[in-house]
């Protein structure tokens, strides 16, 4: 029976079993057996879990922290862009022949990264920020610097060339994280203008800030953000906290409570990745409504509260 699970460690919290499952049974896969699990993993077994992908005992499996950049060395080939980031949230076994030519594509893993997709649909339908509902102004902050912060970096540059393309503008985003080494890493796929801030600076940006992307683990460790406490009052901003869950909506509820013209957090841009993710695991066209019913999402919604 295929079974499907998302890695992490530590898993305390996770709505992948649910959308997936929701996909598969929207399609009539669990009536073939398909399930998905959680199961958290170390980072030390790692190597022995994405085996078992290798050898036919997992159908595919998703990443999380830790993991997303760290299993990039231990797969065969990695699909764009998460060749280009190198971090992947998704594993697969590509419907093609393998390296030994035999056919055979079971031992050959593949890399993808669905976030890069779901951060832009929630850039688009959640923020708002792909037509003239935004004037393009800025500053645009982007906080962290792991595999989540270098999604939306790449997503920010796919928004801008969009943009570009129909003449308007687009603010650069400033990157800052604790570690600037890696938010220098992170800026270089922010797209033209795309700059490293300091991290003791950064409560210095937040008052000014017309588009806030949150992809730390302060949120989801109930810790506010740098300047969390002078969110700009009135409509302007728009944020976008990657987390969620009950946890993890301090900046979303303080945005909202300034004021902000939208604030959304991270179950929009899940449920949209995990629905990229589902094809190439799963090779269906899942059904969106029912993925995202299975979360207490509406498709589409802005939430914006």
């Amino acid at each position: 029976m295929p079974v499907a699970a998302v890695l992490g460690w530590p898993l305390s919290q996770t709505l992948s079993p649910q959308l997936h499952q929701a996909a598969y049974h929207a399609a009539g896969l669990d009536l073939e057996g398909w399930t998905y699990e959680a199961r958290p993993t170390r980072p030390q077994d790692l190597p022995a879990a994405l085996a078992e992908i290798r050898d036919g005992r997992l159908a595919g499996a998703n990443l999380t922290t830790p993991h997303k950049q760290a299993a990039v060395p231990l797969l065969d080939a990695l699909d764009p862009p998460a060749g280009t980031l190198g971090a992947v949230n998704t594993i697969y076994l590509p419907p093609c022949a393998g390296a030994n030519g035999d056919g055979d594509a079971r031992r050959l893993l593949t890399g993808a990264n669905t976030d890069v997709c779901g951060v832009l649909w929630a850039l688009d339908h959640q923020l708002g920020l792909c037509d003239t509902s935004w004037d393009g102004q800025g500053p645009a902050l982007l906080l962290g610097s792991g595999g989540a912060a270098l999604a939306a970096a790449l997503a920010w540059a796919r928004l801008t060339a969009a943009r570009q393309h129909g003449g308007l503008p687009t603010s650069p985003l400033l990157v800052a994280a604790r570690d600037p080494a890696k938010a220098a890493q992170v800026a270089t796929h922010a797209g033209p203008g795309g700059r490293v801030v300091a991290w003791d600076e950064v409560a210095g940006f937040v008052p000014s800030a017309r588009v806030l992307l949150q992809a730390t683990t302060l949120t989801a460790q109930r810790h506010p953000i740098p300047g969390q406490d002078h969110l700009p009052p009135g409509p302007g901003l728009r944020v976008l906290d990657l987390n969620y869950g009950p946890g993890a909506q301090g900046l979303v509820t303080a945005a909202r409570a300034a004021g902000a013209t939208v604030a959304a957090d991270g179950l929009g841009m899940l449920c949209a990745q995990a629905a990229a993710a589902v094809t190439l695991i799963a090779r269906i066209s899942p059904d969106l409504d029912a993925m995202a019913a299975a979360v207490g999402l509406r498709r589409g919604e802005r939430r914006g509260r």
